[in-house]
């Protein structure tokens, strides 16, 4: 078995390094508790147009460290998929996969760590922990047969009912990962959680839920400003696919009516009537 006990792969786009809120909190967890950053190894994957200089000694305590800058812009996708490569390739068991802009608890790590020293069992595919915006919980969610439900903030353990989880700051076993083929191509970017998520409980796993809580930004919510028209144009596309393929949600007549409440939303309450649009094309999908 390794010394290592966690794959870390934070993943950047056109995000500098001093710039990344997560990658800010790793810094200074690794200064001060170097004894667990030993455990790590550290992968910064970035799929920014262009190749950043770096001075990786902010990690020097960390078991392993690299940066990979990505010629084309595989998304979320790529870098996991490497980092899963490198993972099973030295016999690393866990997976901790983050984004650029979750802000790290400083006790992220030292639970996360102790629950993996811990006698999990082995059909523990995910630990994940509780991620707010706003002070609300968005991330784990209850999946219900028309519509997620939030969890309770006062709950954390192993949940008895069917969870879905945001991709930041999920730690996954490597070994559940590869039951079920690993991470799947046909979701390069948005949906990768959900369908993983699904995919991983359809094969018997079991989510933990960590007493954590963490700041994280979701662009959904700020739809105008920080998503353009083709990236929520795959958004669309993605949740088809995640539909159709696992019959969730109601299917595809309640999709169809759920976009068409969404579409007329957004024609009151955005300015770019587009967005409108291109969710009304997509019902018809």
């Amino acid at each position: 078995m390794s010394e290592i006990l966690i794959q870390c792969v934070v993943v950047l786009y056109e995000c500098t390094v001093e710039d990344s809120r997560t990658l800010q909190a790793l810094a200074k967890f690794c200064r001060q508790q170097n004894d667990l950053a030993r455990r790590i190894d550290l992968l910064l994957y970035d799929n920014s147009s262009h190749p950043q200089t770096i001075n990786l000694n902010q990690w020097i305590d960390c078991g392993s460290v690299e940066y990979c800058h990505a010629k084309e812009n595989g998304g979320l996708l790529a870098a996991y998929t490497e980092a899963l490569r490198r993972a099973r390739e030295n016999g690393i068991d866990w997976l901790l996969l983050l984004d650029q802009d979750t802000t790290l608890a400083p006790t992220m790590f030292p639970v996360l760590f102790s629950e993996l020293r811990s006698s999990l069992t082995p059909n523990i595919c995910a630990l994940v922990p509780k991620l707010m915006q706003n002070g609300l919980i968005i991330s784990p969610q209850i999946v219900g047969r028309f519509l997620n439900h939030d969890c309770s903030a006062a709950f954390s353990g192993i949940s008895s009912k069917t969870i879905t989880a945001f991709n930041s700051a999920a730690c996954l076993r490597v070994q559940a990962l590869d039951a079920i083929g690993g991470f799947p191509r046909d979701y390069w970017l948005d949906f990768l959680d959900y369908i993983m998520f699904h995919r991983l409980q359809a094969a018997g796993g079991q989510v933990l839920i960590l007493d954590i809580t963490m700041e994280h930004h979701l662009s959904l919510r700020n739809l105008e400003t920080e998503m353009s028209l083709v990236r929520y144009a795959n958004v669309l596309a993605s949740e088809w696919r995640f539909i159709r393929e696992t019959g969730s949600r109601g299917g595809p007549l309640i999709h169809r009516l759920r976009l068409f409440k969404r579409a007329f939303g957004y024609s009151f309450n955005l300015k770019n009537k587009a967005y409108a649009l291109i969710t009304l094309r997509a019902i018809l999908e």
